[in-house]
This record gives structure tokens, sequence and C-alpha cells, in this order.
């Protein structure tokens, strides 16, 4: 195509309606043509909504492709319930070709959007037979990130999802009876205090103790200073009488 053939189909295309667009596309699409059967396909499985075939360059032995009969480019634009019907149905296959094929795992895969790889423009599930060491590889990178930059993401992420979903996420109440409150340490001083106090009401105590004591001696001994004048008294009046008689 030249360049200014390109340019014209490029105004075409931005002059049509997204219906319009949608019919353009599923006329050039193979995948559409294999579901309208314009195609020659080895055929797995079909229902009303799906169509599931081999590919004619697999992975792997049994390497099935599950396409919705509809023209969707990527996954966001499938209804909810074609959704959930195409992986229904792939869990199936995966199923089938573990028993059929006597392998020991699947790869399910969706390559959506160009950046992930995609390269035909309607949207299919990936289900790929495996064997241990059959060659293939689906290497992962592990990275490393700061906390901080993980958190980020995570609330971007969160927030985005529940604006989404129409999820109206309220904070957690933070609890504050008195049963849930940490106990308090005693004070040491508070406590030395307290002793202190002790020792001196037990040192009062000691105190009223020795002074009721004194003064109970010190009435007795009054006591006694008495009962030695009377004696004494006695004693000069008898001597008295003895001399004067």
């Amino acid at each position: 195509m030249t360049p200014e053939q390109q340019a014209e189909l490029r105004k075409k295309l931005e002059s049509m309606s997204p219906e319009e667009l949608k019919e353009f596309q599923k006329k050039q699409c193979i995948f559409c043509h294999m579901v309208s059967g314009k195609v020659a396909v080895k055929k797995i499985y079909e229902d009303d909504k799906v169509l599931g075939v081999l590919d004619i360059n697999p992975a792997n032995p049994g390497h099935v492709l599950l396409l919705p009969k509809e023209h969707h480019m990527i996954m966001p634009q499938l209804p909810e319930d074609e959704l959930q019907h195409i992986f229904k149905i792939s869990k199936q296959l995966s199923n089938t070709v573990l028993r059929a094929l006597d392998v020991r795992g699947t790869n399910i895969i969706v390559a959506n959007g160009p950046a992930a790889g995609q390269r035909a423009q309607h949207f299919m599930v990936h289900i790929i037979p495996r064997k241990e060491k059959d060659g293939l590889e689906f290497s992962l990178p592990s990275h490393q990130y700061a906390e901080e930059q993980l958190e980020q993401t995570a609330q971007v992420v969160k927030q985005k999802l529940n604006a989404l979903l129409g999820i109206d996420e309220k904070p957690v109440p933070k609890l504050v009876d008195d049963e849930f409150k940490p106990k308090e340490e005693p004070d040491e001083e508070s406590d030395e205090d307290a002793d202190d106090e002790d020792a001196d009401d037990s040192e009062d105590d000691d105190s009223d103790e020795e002074k009721t004591d004194d003064e109970t001696d010190e009435d007795d001994s009054d006591e006694g200073d008495d009962s030695d004048e009377k004696d004494s008294g006695l004693d000069l009046d008898a001597i008295g009488r003895l001399v004067n008689g």
C-alpha cells in the first residue's frame, strides 16, 4: 500500500462511526472469516457464542484458539455474559486436552492489546498443552520495588476499581473503648512515694504507740508517788503516836 493509499484509508477510518468501524474490521479479520466458514479450520468446539479451533502454527501439539463469534478486538469490549462463557469453555477445553493428550499442564493465555503481544485484531484465548521439558519457555522476570511505590500502585488501582464497580469504601472506625486501651504501666516514682507515705504512717503509728506507752508510764508513776506519800504518811503518824505516848 502506497503512502497515498494509507493516508486515504486513515481518513476513511477516522470518518466512520463505531458501528461502521467494527463492521469494516470484521470484513478484514481472518478470524471472523474462520467463524463464518470462509476459511477452513480444524474445529474442536462450537456453540452459539464461541468457536474453538486448532492453531495452524501451534506452540505445542493440541494448541487451541478459542474465539468469540462476534468481533471484539480486546477484552474490555466483550459483554460480561460472553466473557464468562468463553472462560467457562476455556476451563473445559483445558481439562479435555489434559486427558486426551496425556499432558501434565496447560498455559491459558490472553494477549490483551499490542503492548501485551497481541497480533491478531480479534480477541482470543490460547489453550496450550504442556509437558515437562517440552522446550517451551514462559519466563516472567522478577523485579524489586520500594514499599512506597508498591503502596502507591495499590492505592491507584484500588481507587480506579472501586470507581468502576461503584464501591463506596468507608474508612474503618477506630475503637476507643476503655477495654481496648493498652494498660498503663505503674509509675515507679508513685510507688516509691506510696511506700514512703506508708513508712511515714508506720513511723507515726509507732510514735503514737510510744507516746501512749510513755503517758501510761507517767500515769503509773504519778499513782506510785501518791501511793508512796500515803504509805509514808501512815508511818509518820504511827511513829508520832509512839513517840508521844
